[in-house]
């Protein structure tokens, strides 16, 4: 009977366990990103023929609690002085990724040694079409990589939409 009792224990631990899609990641361990950074921003511009367009990019991250706050500093391909805001969060609870307020479901997370890996997908729209987007953040402790990535309903294979890679000054 205690052998019984004790295997049936274990199999209910192992699928809580497994249940449980985020490998332990939480909202705290984005906490290390609170900082000054400086990299490149790369996205697909499709008002210029799907060009992809770099822009050198500074990045401050704002710790806020509950979640960050990242702005935004770089000069757009017009030589426009640009500042943006956005926010990073996981939740904990509900495996649910928050970028700039869209919630995306976690469906994948590692570790490479100091970092993160974090993947989110949600099905919403992109120029206006049907899509599944899919947003990958990998962080450590000097750098900082989030990409977006789309693929229409009729296609097979997803396609980086934008890319932020930074590191820590």
């Amino acid at each position: 009977m205690k052998i019984i009792l004790s295997v049936t224990l274990f199999l209910i631990s192992i699928i809580v366990i497994a249940q449980n899609n985020r490998g332990f990641i939480f909202n705290k361990e984005l906490k290390t990103l609170a900082g000054n950074w400086a990299g490149n921003m790369i996205y697909t511009d499709i008002k210029k023929n799907n060009t992809q367009v770099t822009l050198p990019t500074k990045l401050e991250i704002i710790d806020l609690n509950d979640s960050l706050e990242l702005k935004y500093f770089y000069t757009d391909s017009d030589g426009k002085a640009v500042s943006d805001t956005s926010s990073l969060r996981i939740y904990d609870v509900e495996d649910k990724l928050s970028i700039d307020g869209e919630l995306y479901d976690i469906v994948s997370t590692g570790r490479k040694g100091p970092r993160l890996i974090v993947v989110g997908e949600k099905q919403g729209f992109d120029n206006n079409l049907v899509a599944d987007l899919r947003q990958t953040v990998i962080f450590g402790p000097a750098n900082l990589s989030i990409v977006k990535e789309v693929r229409y309903m009729e296609n097979e294979f997803y396609f980086i939409r934008n890319r932020a890679t930074f590191t820590k000054k």
